[in-house]
């Protein structure tokens, strides 16, 4: 018996991180299936719709299937690389903290009101984000040329810098 404690010590000390390992993926692809994958599920499904409603119901029809099936895989294996990521960079407590937050009732409405399409947060964040984009397209195309590029549309186009007054003696 005394020979076989050291291997029965040496194995459980070897499973211990296993299964630490495994809770924490475990959790990690909770945290990441309930934010990331299902923000990006939501996002896809709005964007199929709108892609697809310009096709006949034929044409529709035929491309959806191929669609959700290219989606799914690509999604899995977001899934599965942030998962692997979260759960190297977390502990089990950490994660665990963070499956709370992210099962708060305050906090889901918070997401919620995020991810609608037709929430006044959405579009203001759309608007400031479209400013925003326009804003670096214009300094890298004054960086291409002369400096004299036409804004984007919906952007005014930068006043130049005023230039001080000569003092007067």
């Amino acid at each position: 018996m005394r020979k076989f404690l050291p291997f029965l010590v040496l194995a459980l000390a070897l499973t211990s991180p296993a299964r630490a390992d495994d809770e924490r993926l475990a959790l990690a692809r909770d945290i990441v299936t309930k934010t990331v994958a299902r923000n990006l599920t939501q996002a896809f499904k709005q964007a199929e719709e709108k892609t697809l409603s310009g096709l006949s119901a034929e044409q529709s029809a035929k491309m959806r299937p191929e669609l959700e099936k290219t989606f799914a895989q690509e999604r899995d294996t977001l899934v599965d690389g942030l998962s692997k990521e979260y759960a190297q960079k977390f502990d089990a407590a950490e994660l665990k903290r963070l499956v709370g937050i992210y099962d708060d009732p305050v906090y889901q409405k918070f997401q919620a009101l995020n991810a609608d399409p037709t929430s006044m947060v959405t579009t203001i964040t759309k608007d400031a984000v479209t400013k925003m984009m326009n804003l670096l397209s214009l300094a890298a195309l004054s960086q291409q040329g002369n400096g004299q590029t036409p804004a984007p549309q919906g952007m005014p186009a930068p006043s130049p810098a005023p230039v001080p007054a000569p003092a007067k003696p």
